[in-house]
């Protein structure tokens, strides 16, 4: 079973965590906007019970398959002052790759526990906080399914859909992606280097998810802070 969220404890550890794993750093008097990246072709279709958790859709129901991780961080614009009431979407796939979307043909297990979107409004500190699971890779053509990567053009990378929009700026589209040491195993990490590789993910859209070295039976937590353009 997760446990709820304790907003206030999480945004002490992501704020410290907050440029070693973003696209802009906190302590520069000038933050870059973040490199945008395709909606792709999920984006979700329904708009029901999309609140920060997606481990679970029923407060009383199971959690979802997969390594439950957190991510967070801080949406600010050019200046790197936070921005208030920005609107911050994110959707993925499930643990095995698969999305919860008609025009998703590979046959993977779906997983009726996980949510697969959530969304949440900054407040005046500008920060965000979600909770999900590792998603899973996937390949480009269903025939691939079960087959092992070899190779560029076969499997998607893991990866994290973020859509954010705030008055007065311009709407930031794009895709986090997962740094190899997020995983502990050797094979795992080998196969995600190759598969971030093959794809050309940039450097500056991988986030690393860090274990709690006191406890680690907590979530491992990730940071990335969103820079967006004004209008």
């Amino acid at each position: 079973m997760s446990n709820p969220i304790d907003r206030r404890e999480f945004l002490k550890k992501s704020i410290v965590a907050i440029g070693a794993g973003g696209g802009a750093i906190a302590q520069a008097a000038i933050c870059i906007r973040t490199r945008a990246q395709t909606e792709g072709p999920y984006y979700p279709e329904s708009d029901l019970n999309r609140d920060q958790d997606l481990t679970r859709l029923d407060p009383k129901g199971n959690d979802a398959e997969g390594t439950i991780i957190e991510l967070s961080g801080i949406i600010q614009d050019a200046s790197c002052s936070p921005i208030s009431g920005a609107l911050v979407e994110i959707w993925q796939a499930n643990a095995h790759g698969k999305y919860d979307h008609s025009e998703d043909s590979n046959p993977l297990p779906k997983d009726p526990n996980f949510q697969h979107w959530g969304r949440m409004t900054t407040k005046k500190d500008g920060a965000y906080l979600f909770r999900t699971i590792v998603p899973g890779h996937y390949p480009l053509d269903p025939k691939l399914t079960g087959k092992t990567p070899s190779g560029p053009r076969q499997f998607r990378p893991p990866h994290i859909h973020v859509k954010i929009t705030a008055r007065g700026f311009q709407s930031l589209t794009t895709q986090l992606y997962f740094h190899e040491d997020s995983y502990s195993d050797a094979v795992t990490k080998d196969l995600v280097k190759d598969l971030n590789n093959w794809e050309r993910v940039p450097s500056d859209l991988k986030v690393t998810f860090v274990e709690d070295k006191k406890d680690k039976t907590k979530p491992r937590t990730g940071a990335f802070s969103f820079t967006l353009a004004k209008r």
